[in-house]
């Protein structure tokens, strides 16, 4: 027989587990409630308070204490991306990997003003990309975190560093000089081979890897050498042009994308443009006065960049072979963004300065200055994959010991990754062709590469550009077929 009992009767149920057993809480007001709302106002004596209902809201959050509270919910303050540190990159998740992220799936649109320590930065000006928070068109690594693969031992490696006698080539060969001879390294089987040369002044591979151009000497005559590469083991000279002695030695080649030409700059100035194979000049430019010291094609083939000794660049039309351009700093860096072919970042060594020049609209759209001599820039160079601005810097700590590191940008005001070794510092020297690797060299005499992009990852990319291609043209013959 079955007896009907209540919760409340249970002789087994404990009281204080049972939530159905407590008495519910009835919210009540005080009975002194109103002593003490006068006890307050007379300590707070002047401060004022508001009363909304039965309760009182002293005003603490003034105006005046805004700044000061402002660190309790999590704003962070302003740095200058050129004395960064290694603590500053942890602030990226949260700017790049959450706002960012949140604003991109919401559709939020918010200005940007680029502000940095009142002695030391200037403005930059709102710039037009695929994002609001960015100078250039960029997409950062998900995670970026450079690794070091390997380290050698390089005598005399940056001592000092010419960026004109050094290159990477598809093929996996380093070739490098020093001024007397040139050693070609290969990473893969650590082979090495010195060739005599007499006094090389300059050297490039070409695109495909095939042909290595060599400015050098020979006896008093400047001439350029090109080497055929035939097997990794095995290289041969396929033809020499002699050069004007009054135009000194050859001083930086830079190889069409086709492989067809190349583009040679002296020591007097003057801009040679040869046609491959026989080294045919096509056109020369009388623009600078000085040694010319880079000359770089834009992806697109539509403008060629050149710069001297003087602080000079002169922009060309790739197709015309006309001078469109002439900008003017003191000991001038540059490099031209990957993708879009009409940006151009400039810099200046010392005061620390770096300006991105849109050609199409002739003018500087952002902009970072120093006014002090405690930052040195070594070089700037855009990554070709994720368009990430790497700028290599020498700066002085508070025990004034010389610091080499490698900021890596995703905009002016935003520091992504930083690539440094705290004992002998780092040094950018180049890229492998399909800019997945660095080169890196130490004060200690060290040659490390790095692995900035994954390739697995960028074969994907590559694979997703290919399928996008083949899409729109699947697109167009089906819209004449329709047609």
């Amino acid at each position: 027989m079955f007896v009907e009992m209540s919760v409340c009767d249970s002789p087994n149920k404990n009281s204080k587990l049972d939530k159905k057993s407590l008495t519910p809480f009835k919210k009540v007001r005080r009975k002194n409630w109103k002593q003490e709302a006068v006890y307050k106002s007379d300590i707070c004596k002047g401060q004022e308070v508001s009363y909304v209902g039965d309760r009182f809201i002293p005003k603490r959050f003034d105006r005046q204490n805004i700044d000061f509270n402002l660190k309790y919910i999590g704003k962070r303050e302003e740095h200058d991306i050129l004395e960064t540190g290694e603590t500053l990159t942890d602030s990226y998740w949260r700017q790049s990997g959450f706002i960012a992220n949140i604003n991109r799936t919401f559709g939020i649109q918010e200005r940007r003003l680029l502000q940095f320590y009142s002695q030391q930065g200037s403005r930059s000006r709102l710039v037009d990309s695929d994002s609001s928070d960015s100078d250039w068109p960029c997409n950062p690594r998900a995670r970026p975190h450079a690794i070091q693969n390997a380290t050698h031992e390089m005598p005399g490696i940056c001592s000092p560093v010419d960026y004109n006698m050094m290159d990477w080539s598809s093929g996996g060969m380093v070739a490098m000089s020093s001024g007397q001879d040139i050693m070609l390294w290969r990473n893969l089987d650590e082979s090495t081979m010195v060739f005599s040369v007499e006094s090389p002044t300059s050297l490039k591979y070409s695109p495909d890897g095939k042909y290595l151009a060599i400015g050098c000497m020979d006896r008093n005559y400047p001439v350029l050498d090109l080497w055929e590469v035939r097997s990794p083991m095995e290289f041969l000279v396929s033809y020499r042009k002699l050069i004007f002695k009054s135009m000194g030695y050859v001083s930086c080649i830079e190889w069409s994308h086709d492989g067809k030409e190349l583009t040679c700059g002296t020591q007097c100035g003057i801009i040679l443009v040869l046609a491959m194979p026989k080294l045919r000049t096509l056109k020369q430019f009388h623009e600078h006065r000085h040694k010319v010291n880079k000359i770089k094609i834009d992806p697109t083939r539509k403008y060629f960049a050149s710069s001297d000794t003087d602080g000079k660049i002169f922009i060309f039309d790739a197709v015309l072979k006309v001078r469109l351009l002439k900008l003017g700093g003191r000991s001038i860096l540059f490099d031209w963004h990957p993708w879009t072919g009409e940006d151009l970042v400039v810099a200046e060594r010392s005061p620390a300065s770096i300006f991105i020049f849109n050609i199409p609209r002739r003018q500087f759209v952002a902009s970072y200055r120093r006014r002090d001599d405690r930052i040195v820039i070594k070089t700037v160079t855009f990554s070709k994959i994720t368009g990430e601005l790497l700028v290599n810097v020498i700066r002085r700590d508070d025990s004034d010991f010389a610091i080499c590191e490698i900021l890596v940008l995703a905009s002016l005001n935003r520091v992504v990754d930083l690539m440094s070794h705290q004992d002998r510092g780092t040094l950018f020297l180049m890229w492998n062709p399909d800019g997945t690797n660095i080169a890196t060299g130490g004060l200690d005499d060290t040659l490390s590469l790095w692995n900035f992009f994954p390739t697995h990852k960028r074969n994907a990319i590559l694979r997703k550009q290919e399928q996008k291609a083949k899409d729109k043209c699947s697109s167009l013959s089906l819209f004449k077929g329709i047609r």
